[in-house]
């Protein structure tokens, strides 16, 4: 285990059993420059000279943590155990990391961002203490500082009835495929791909952005954003990404190639949307995370948020919340604040239920469509069974999951640490520096080691070998020769 309770922190040897003692901290007892004032020059004079002196044996060290611009106020000021203890003191968990080479911080922190630690609101928090003494927040950076921020501005704007009543017109141009040879029109998808292009990329911005990001942090159990970056090394929202690029080359593609694309353009919006709701509605009733570390953790958390997604979607909402209700006079002030009946979180979701269902209703009329360019006419019977089923089951799922809200969680205290996205365990102490640790570390081992002696021979073979038939495509051509595809000599 790597945290520690109230009573306990854990070192560095401990957590990564590289070594059979406890490292060494370095006391600063002497360097303590809590009673000095500025209006006492020599004795400033010789503190700055000695912690000269003491820096320069440690200047490697000082040069690797580039950040550190508070140091005057921390460095020879607090104490190692000074700051853990306090924290400790008022039940937050501290996870201490010591002066590590390269490989046993690679370990440490892949320990850490594997876990889950304890529920997203407990304080907990991860320090570094150097060769000096010196106490540091440890954060991740490496582009992480930038999802964090896109994450936060997805969380604020993130609407769950928009992509709940866009779910039924991706339904309608799912089933409009023709699965079966027709002869009829050239095109007769329900919307038209460069409609969907625009739909998913300005007013479904938000609702489809950031899918893996959410199913990580509130169906696996991530610690933060931080934590997801150094375990998976991505930035980049690939699913949102492909959805773009297949709905862009639909736009542009004919006949049967464009409704292919169009129909896996809107078969993956639809998953995209599911799994951010679902995320969302399994973090909201508080369902155990999903810890696994394998090769089907990706797969299980994806099918869960798509269970959830589909069961009960309303969830997710952000109106369904764990406010306490209007509750008779005679019951408990605590009762109410802190035990809610979920009548209201009920209440929002039948009219958010209702909403979604009108804009189908009226979706559905022949003038309507006629009017914007939809046509809705392909299976149409079997598509308003699907949707008006599920509309049914999943409101009244939602509904009854309605209790397991927590009302409590709308009234945690956070005095002592501040959230921060960055941080593996996602919280800072807000009165000390940080230290930036960057992500490449973990993502640039070996892809295979074993081949470690002959890698720079097999890297330049394959090279090669890719710049030989683009070269030769171009030989060809120069000579009149024309290929379809690289493969033809």
């Amino acid at each position: 285990m790597f945290y520690s309770s109230p009573h306990r922190v854990i070192d560095d040897e401990e957590a990564t059993g590289q070594n059979g003692s406890r490292q060494r901290t370095y006391s600063t007892d002497s360097y303590d420059d809590t009673t000095l004032h500025d209006d006492d020059p020599v004795d400033r004079i010789e503190r700055n000279t000695e912690i000269k002196r003491h820096s320069n044996k440690y200047s490697g060290e000082k040069n690797a943590i580039n950040d550190a611009q508070s140091v005057k106020y921390t460095a020879y000021t607090m104490k190692n155990h000074n700051i853990v203890n306090e924290l400790r003191n008022v039940g937050v968990t501290v996870l201490s990391l010591e002066s590590l080479s390269t490989s046993g911080l690679i370990h440490y922190m892949d320990a850490v961002t594997s876990m889950r630690l304890g529920e997203s609101n407990d304080e907990k928090c991860m320090l570094y203490t150097d060769r000096m003494g010196r106490v540091f927040n440890v954060v991740i950076s490496g582009g992480a500082e930038g999802l964090a921020k896109n994450w936060s501005i997805v969380q604020a704007s993130y609407s769950g009835w928009i992509a709940i009543a866009f779910i039924p017109f991706l339904i309608r141009v799912i089933a409009s495929y023709p699965f079966t040879e027709s002869p009829e029109a050239a095109f007769p998808m329900a919307m038209n791909p460069t409609m969907l292009l625009f739909v998913f990329g300005f007013i479904l911005n938000n609702e489809t952005s950031q899918s893996m990001l959410a199913m990580s942090i509130f169906v696996r159990g991530s610690n933060s954003v931080g934590s997801h970056v150094w375990r998976s090394g991505t930035l980049t929202d690939y699913p949102r990404l492909g959805l773009l690029t297949i709905l862009t080359l639909a736009s542009v593609a004919t006949e049967k190639m464009q409704q292919a694309l169009t129909f896996a353009g809107s078969l993956l919006g639809c998953l995209i949307i599911v799994c951010n709701l679902g995320s969302r509605a399994w973090k909201k009733i508080d369902i155990n995370p999903i810890e696994s570390s394998n090769m089907f953790t990706h797969l299980n958390q994806i099918l869960a948020s798509i269970i959830a997604g589909l069961a009960f979607p309303f969830m997710g909402l952000r109106a369904v919340d764990s406010g306490p209700d209007e509750t008779d006079e005679k019951e408990h002030a605590e009762e109410t604040i802190f035990d809610s009946s979920g009548k209201r979180g009920r209440q929002n979701i039948a009219v958010a239920s209702t909403g979604a269902a009108l804009i189908f209703l009226f979706s559905d009329v022949k003038q309507v469509q006629e009017a914007l360019g939809f046509d809705f006419s392909s299976n149409k019977g079997i598509v308003n069974i699907v949707i008006g089923g599920w509309l049914f089951i999943s409101s009244l799922t939602s509904m009854f999951l309605c209790r397991r809200l927590d009302a409590s969680r709308s009234k945690k205290i956070q005095p002592f640490l501040r959230r921060d996205e960055l941080s593996p365990v996602g919280w800072v102490v807000p009165s000390i520096p940080n230290i930036v640790i960057d992500p490449n570390l973990s993502g640039s081992k070996m892809i295979m080691p074993c081949l470690s002696v002959g890698s720079d021979i097999l890297c330049v073979i394959i090279v090669g070998v890719l710049a030989f038939l683009i070269i030769s495509i171009g030989v060809r051509d120069l000579h009149g020769i024309n290929t379809s595809a690289f493969w033809e000599f």
